[in-house]
């Protein structure tokens, strides 16, 4: 493959990356836009899911994962979701968990998985060997997660690619070598966010991102909509692995309420201290419903908008992704009962804290949330 380096990529030390398996309960699938109107898809059990992929090739779901390839010689598999394209110019964060085992015993593990974003077809597969599975589609961008040295540095690495036309082979943007053990048999999972053209890998780690980049990926895809295709591919050659898929997370970022936020003075009112990362928010109107309309922040990310207090809780599930974040009320309006009041319960699977917030069109009260469990 002809390689350059065409961005600004942020690597980090393997040193600074700790391997942790997620651990998250299992659900069913979920592919409905709620209120906070982000989720477009939540697999936690993949045998749940089969009028919402599309599977090709090798791919096959055995119990609750996904297989992409067994440990065959020179096969592909790929998995795309089913319902609808998504909207790049939204945002998107993903989070999947991952595992490689089962090596060939003669020839070895081989050769990787990515995952896509395209604008070619709905059902689309590439070649095998190298091609990952999805070499041979033409609008498409990956982040490779390659376990075969084609002369590449390293069988262990990540790559961010895509096809530039008047090219024989796809483009290799950015690369990463200094990430954890793909192959050592073990779940990991990553996190990709992709927000106002900057794309943002995660692995192992929701601290430390190992790649970073400024792309426009509708522009590389030639997506005149901003819509694309997202999914798996995977393949192998001489050598061979399985390559799993456990779980698989899609959320929209959600776009800004109708708020100044420089008129508005925030301050924290509580603090609270979670073992998990996964966190359950819980929200709804505090001891009389009057009307109170409010938007939630999580940090730079808005989590609820413009939602309407009931006396029934609404439930938004967040990731912390760094050691403290404040999760702030703003209010769209005063209530008949002035200020804006909320309880807001945050379960950490744990322990379960419930929290008076108030707000009205000057003043947001805020908690800060600080994870104190393990550090991946």
């Amino acid at each position: 493959m002809n390689c350059t380096t065409e961005a600004f990529v942020t690597l980090l030390s393997k040193s600074t990356i700790m391997i942790r398996s997620i651990i998250v309960s299992t659900l069913m699938v979920i592919l409905v836009l709620g209120v906070s109107g982000q989720s477009i898809i939540k697999i936690d059990d993949f045998g749940a899911t089969s009028d919402d992929l599309i599977l090709l090739g090798k791919s096959e779901v055995q119990d609750d994962f996904l297989r992409l390839t067994p440990t065959l010689e020179n096969v592909a598999g790929a998995c795309w979701l089913k319902k609808e394209k998504i909207d790049l110019s939204r945002g998107f964060e993903t989070e999947f968990e991952f595992r490689v085992v089962n090596p060939d015993k003669e020839t070895g593990v081989g050769d990787g998985f990515a995952f896509v974003i395209q604008n070619d077809r709905e059902a689309a597969i590439g070649g095998t060997g190298d091609g990952l599975g999805y070499k041979g589609l033409v609008n498409a961008l990956v982040l490779e997660f390659d376990t075969y040295n084609n002369k590449e540095g390293s069988s262990n690495h990540i790559d961010i690619a895509y096809y530039k036309e008047g090219k024989v082979d796809f483009t290799r943007h950015a690369t990463v070598h200094a990430i954890p053990e793909i192959t050592d048999g073990e779940s990991h999972f990553a996190r990709v966010h992709y927000k106002e053209g900057e794309l943002t890998l995660y692995m192992d780690s929701y601290i430390f991102p190992v790649l970073s980049s400024k792309i426009d990926i509708a522009s590389i895809i030639n997506s005149d909509d901003s819509r694309a295709w997202i999914g798996f591919t995977a393949a192998t050659s001489k050598a061979a692995a399985c390559h799993d898929l456990m779980k698989w997370h899609v959320n929209y970022y959600l776009p800004p309420p109708d708020i100044d936020e420089e008129k508005v003075e925030v301050s924290v009112s509580q603090e609270v201290a979670v073992k998990n990362r996964k966190v359950k928010i819980r929200v709804s109107d505090y001891n009389k419903v009057d009307g109170d309309v409010i938007s939630l922040k999580f940090g730079d990310k808005w989590i609820l908008t413009e939602y309407k207090l009931k006396k029934e809780p609404h439930e938004i599930e967040i990731t912390l992704t760094g050691f403290s974040s404040n999760l702030i009320m703003f209010a769209n309006n005063v209530g008949s009962v002035p200020p804006n009041t909320a309880s807001i319960v945050i379960d950490d699977g744990l322990t379960e804290r419930v929290i008076k917030l108030k707000s009205d069109l000057e003043s947001s009260e805020a908690i800060a949330i600080q994870y104190n469990g393990e550090i991946e």
